[in-house]
């Protein structure tokens, strides 16, 4: 299977340079052979340099560097308004262009990239586990979840609640898209899409949700990349 991640691996190889939120180097994590080939789908854009970013943000949390997290994410998300703020068109325009991209005519946002990248890593570490060790995946994934709910209590519930509610929604669409886990993957790239909308039918403001969200998300990826982390020392 080919690398998904084109020139980012040949560019960071196992690590991703200065990190700067807090000057250090942060490694890849768990190891390359257990991260997901989303590149194997055609019909599905990503752009790389989010998808480094996405990485990043979870090398440095299993790094023992969690308080870049969340600048990391933030410098993401509200760059990406600050670059469609420089779009001229009017309101009927942009909502023309939410429906297009919510609807996977349109590439994705960083964040909501980021947010793929968080939940197909939680998706693909359950199941490997889960192969591994001759469990379900509906109970590993039941298990990661809750005890990454569990363990975020900074961050609020309604945004743990939100971040869940995507990864379930691509759970009961996956049989729509095809079997195993090219269709959770192809189900979950349009839950992903959904991140701006359901951020702002949250309390507070939508950039501060959308951070709680992938927070919330990568926790879940941080949890099932730690089961998957023991394989190798088994």
């Amino acid at each position: 299977m080919r690398s998904p991640y084109g020139s980012v691996f040949k560019l960071f190889a196992d690590t991703f340079g200065s990190c700067p939120g807090c000057g250090g180097n942060h490694p890849l994590w768990p190891e390359r052979k257990y991260h997901v080939d989303w590149g194997e789908s055609e019909s599905i854009e990503h752009d790389p340099d989010s998808i480094r970013h996405a990485l990043e943000v979870l090398a440095a949390a299993a790094n023992g560097s969690p308080q870049c997290n969340e600048p990391l994410l933030r410098i993401m998300v509200t760059s990406t308004y600050e670059a469609m703020s420089q779009m001229r068109m009017g309101a009927w325009a942009r909502r023309q262009y939410r429906k297009r991209r919510q609807s996977g005519q349109d590439p994705m946002l960083a964040q909501e990239t980021a947010l793929y990248v968080f939940l197909s890593m939680t998706l693909m570490w359950s199941s490997i586990y889960a192969t591994t060790s001759g469990q379900g995946v509906d109970k590993v994934l039941e298990s990661v979840t809750e005890q990454a709910n569990a363990a975020a209590t900074s961050i609020s519930q309604e945004r743990r609640q939100a971040a869940e509610s995507l990864l379930v929604a691509a759970v009961q669409q996956a049989p729509e898209h095809g079997e195993d886990l090219e269709g959770l993957f192809s189900a979950l790239s349009l839950s992903c899409r959904m991140l701006e909308k359901l951020s702002m039918h949250l309390q507070g403001n939508k950039i501060d949700n959308q951070v709680g969200i992938l927070l919330a998300a990568g926790n879940y990826a941080l949890c099932a990349g730690a089961l998957v982390s023991r394989l190798g020392s088994v």
